[in-house]
């Protein structure tokens, strides 16, 4: 009985980083939708300020993950 809540517990898990690769795709997705629609055209100050965040954004997501050990 022990072993089968074992196996159970680690197919969540396995779950759990299909769940989180899909939102990175979704997040990449975005990113690229909105860069090729909307950017093109904004001024050179609004890019690099929007970029500057993203770049924030991408370094907290993967210090997340890499405590989370994904």
């Amino acid at each position: 009985m022990y072993i089968k809540r074992k196996e159970i517990k680690s197919d969540m898990f396995k779950a759990e980083y299909v769940f989180y690769v899909i939102g990175i795709i979704f997040l990449f997705a975005t990113l690229a939708y909105f860069s090729y629609e909307y950017l093109f055209n904004l001024s050179d100050l609004a890019k690099t300020i929007i970029l500057l965040c993203l770049a924030v954004v991408f370094f907290f997501l993967g210090d997340f993950m890499k405590e989370r050990g994904i």
